[in-house]
Formats: C-alpha cells, structure tokens, sequence
C-alpha cells in the first residue's frame, strides 16, 4: 500500500488534505508495483533514463481526483501533492490541458475509469490510473482553462554520474579506528 496525502484544491480555492490508500497502481493500463510511487521530487536517474509528463486518476469517497504525475523510464512514478476533484470538472473535463494538450485529444478521464471498472467520476476503492503523454519533460502543467487555474508538478533529474561536491570535496580530518586508551560509554 502506498498512502497519498495531495492538498485538493476545490472551485472556490479551499484547499483539504486527505490520506488517502493506494492499492492498486495502473500506468498506460499495465499494472505496476506499488514499490515504484513516490511524492519525492529529486530523483537520481542513469544517463539514458527519461521522463514523460502524465496526469492521475485516484479513487477517493465522493469521487476521483486528478493529479499530475510524472513518469520515468527507470519505472518510477511521481505524483503530485496536489490535485482537484474530478467532479468539479464536469462540463469541461476534456478542456483541461496536460502540458497543452487537451484531455479529450489524450485520452478522456471517463475512458480511463471506464477500462478500470469505475462509472462516472467513481473508481473502485484503491486504484490510481495514470495516462502518459509521448513527449519527454520533467515539468507537468495541468491547466483547467475554463476557472483559470493550474496544478504544476517539477522533477528535479539528477545524474548518478554527477559528482554533487565537484573539486572541492573536503578532505577528512580525521579518521575512526582502534584506539590504545579506554573509552567511556554513555547509555
């Protein structure tokens, strides 16, 4: 299980932070383990690694959520913090933007909660949905035109070949090992 705690932002800007259960992990429509979920925003990657921008569905009590996400080659799946109820899109849904595409150009959200079992904005109690786009980037923009406003979601992709200290690693001062005195323990 993975615990997902976003701040959904509502219509009229009132913001409330559930906990909610992951149990069941779908990207592109293939099961995935829930080992590869995380909030963390810096990532180290090897140099062929890649990312592709995505938004989520979650299953929560008075319907889904929609969040973005981001989606690494490695595996690893990036969700954000923060997302809207999907209901509070209703009339407008496939108008909403991932990265300037609009979502009835991707792939509608009652498709994806359709396929997983779901009816309307109701989606069987622990699934998460995620639908990628083909483009690479590390920024996720999703952007509800018709109330002005947008959720952003950056990943910071480090290389593991990267030295962080560059030239000026400092040298040790001093080192541990075995030493001729007693030594005081403290408990």
């Amino acid at each position: 299980m993975f615990i997902l705690k976003p701040h959904v932002t509502g219509p009229a800007g009132q913001i409330t932070t559930p906990d909610i259960v992951v149990d069941c992990l779908l990207v592109d429509g293939t099961r995935r383990s829930l080992g590869l979920l995380t909030h963390d925003c810096w990532q180290e990657i090897g140099a062929r690694a890649s990312a592709r921008p995505a938004y989520a569905l979650m299953a929560l009590g008075g319907g889904a959520l929609i969040l973005p996400a981001l989606v690494i080659s490695n595996g690893l799946i990036v969700a954000a913090r923060a997302a809207w109820r999907l209901n509070n899109l209703d009339g407008h849904v496939g108008d909403v933007m991932l990265n300037g595409i609009a979502l009835s150009d991707l792939e509608p959200p009652s498709d994806l909660v359709a396929a997983a079992g779901g009816a309307e904005d109701a989606l069987p109690r622990g699934f998460m949905l995620v639908r990628t786009l083909e483009a690479a980037a590390t920024e996720v923009i999703l952007a509800d035109p018709a109330l002005g406003r947008e959720l952003r979601h950056t990943v910071h992709l480090q290389s593991l070949e990267a030295d962080r200290w560059g030239g000026a690693r400092p040298k040790p001062r001093y080192s541990v090992g075995p030493t001729q005195k007693e030594v005081p323990h403290f408990i």
